[in-house]
């Protein structure tokens, strides 16, 4: 009776212990906290007609990296942390950019910024994510001094700079048509100052001569005085070639341009720039005045790279009726200017946060300084540790009407491919200043510490004895031991 009781005994606490053992090893499922991305754009004011392209274009690039890119887990990383974007309308004002990031920082949590369409609201934001010790990806503001004099590690650009602009269009002046003598246009700001200084230098360089440069208020309808200044300029030094560094509304500039005949005492840079605007100069010029051959730089036209990652994002477009200009009315369903840039800079946003699942800044800039190549859809695209500028194709273009029966351009003028630059030739002078000397990539890297042996243990650098086992090691232990005290009580019991 006592060896029965005792059986029974032994077999109901195992079976206790069979219930109540994996209870402590189960952990609830916890939704996991999101990677929030915070994406700057100007959507009310300033250059708001490129607002929507850096959005879809990064919201494209999402999709494609989380699942194309070796990944499977659409918007979340594999982990499966879900990607969170947050937009933040800058209104072309540095100002009003910078309390957004700081808003969005402090209240919202954002994790990563992105963004910052004009130069200067980059320039306004890149010290704030400085001081917040947060990843700021530059998208797609040109300004060669956001990587050079202005850099900081907390800002990385997949999107070409100023030098990408003066390589090409240097080139084309120079090596195509053999001027020798230039004058520049150009917007007042750090987008246009930059684009000055770097073309100035490819210019001299090459054994020409820039003989004098106007600015003019981005924002300006009327261009009577440069016209003059540049006339006046031309009777002195008989100017061959005029570049033109602008943004946004090309339409009043180049309608003036027309007006004067500034054509006539000079030849005006050609550019292929976007769908939007060489067709917006069209209607502004009076016949036979046309935008039609004119060539030049090109930064990104939707048929001109030749890679299987462009041909996605173009028939995504299609696939899910994005129209980048459809606010203004127009119809077609192909990716802009700007679009790429923010695809590309979302391919190595998800990559970093793959590698780096904590998002240990440090840990993210230390990962992207290490010399990372990913395919975008202007190619292999690398990311120079030196000054985290990226490095792709640049182009040289022709505008043409494209009157293919049934394209999504019908009818309109966009870029024809004349040469593609490779990513070498255009590469920008690495120039990274930070704290007053040159940046010197590796700095972000952990710490290793070395390993010593004592009395008591192994200890990483600190002396201390080893660290305490964790409490669901001491529980297995604990519940391990008494099912073994329990087994040996059966054979006990048995054996009597």
């Amino acid at each position: 009776m006592k060896k029965t009781t005792a059986v029974s005994l032994s077999l109901s606490l195992l079976l206790l212990v069979s219930v109540f053992v994996p209870s402590l090893f189960v952990r609830p499922v916890v939704a996991q906290e999101p990677i929030k991305i915070g994406i700057f754009t100007p959507v009310t004011a300033g250059l708001y007609t490129y607002g929507p392209w850096t959005r879809q274009g990064f919201e494209l690039g999402m999709i494609y990296a989380t699942t194309m890119m070796g990944y499977s887990n659409e918007n979340k990383t594999e982990a499966g942390r879900p990607y969170e974007l947050h937009y933040y309308d800058t209104k072309g004002s540095v100002v009003d950019a910078a309390n957004a990031a700081t808003t969005a920082i402090e209240s919202d949590g954002i994790d990563i910024l992105v963004g910052g369409t004009s130069s200067a609201v980059a320039a306004a934001l890149a010290p704030i994510a400085e001081s917040y010790e947060k990843l700021y990806f530059i998208t797609p503001a040109a300004a060669a001094s956001l990587t050079a004099a202005d850099f900081n590690p907390y800002i990385f650009r997949i999107a070409r700079n100023n030098w990408h602009d003066a390589y090409a269009g240097v080139t084309y002046a120079m090596d195509y048509l053999n001027y020798t003598k230039f004058a520049f246009l150009a917007a007042d700001y750090s987008f246009g100052y930059d684009g000055v200084a770097s073309m100035t230098t490819v210019i001299e360089d090459k054994g020409g001569v820039v003989l004098g440069s106007v600015y003019a208020n981005l924002f300006d309808n009327d261009f009577t005085q440069e016209i003059d200044a540049l006339k006046a300029l031309d009777l002195v030094n008989d100017i061959e070639y005029l570049f033109i560094i602008w943004a946004l509304d090309f339409s009043y500039l180049y309608n003036d341009m027309t007006t004067y005949n500034l054509a006539a005492n000079m030849t005006i840079s050609g550019a292929c720039i976007d769908i939007f605007s060489m067709n917006a100069i069209e209607a502004s010029l009076t016949p036979p005045a046309t935008y039609v051959n004119s060539t030049g730089l090109c930064l990104y036209g939707y048929e001109l790279p030749d890679n299987s990652v462009n041909d996605w994002m173009v028939a995504q477009h299609v696939t899910r009726n994005i129209k980048p200009n459809g606010q203004f009315g127009l119809q077609y369903r192909v990716p802009e200017l700007f679009t790429a840039s923010a695809f590309a800079t979302a391919q190595f946003l998800v990559d970093v946060t793959n590698a780096v699942t904590d998002l240990d800044t440090d840990a993210m800039i230390n990962y992207l300084e290490g010399g990372i190549t990913i395919n975008c859809p202007k190619g292999p695209t690398y990311l120079r540790p030196d000054d985290h500028q990226g490095l792709a194709e640049m182009y040289i273009a022709k505008a043409v009407n494209d009157t293919r029966p049934g394209s999504e351009t019908e009818n309109l003028i966009i870029a024809e491919l004349v040469q593609t630059l490779d990513r070498n030739a255009v590469a920008p002078p690495v120039e990274s200043v930070w704290n007053g000397e040159p940046y010197e990539p590796g700095g972000f890297a952990p710490v290793t510490t070395t390993t010593t042996t004592t009395t008591t243990g192994t200890t990483t650098g600190t002396g201390e004895g080893p660290p305490p086992l964790p409490m669901e090691l001491l529980l297995a232990i604990g519940v391990g031991g008494g099912v073994v005290i329990i087994l040996i009580a059966i054979v006990v019991v048995r054996r009597r």
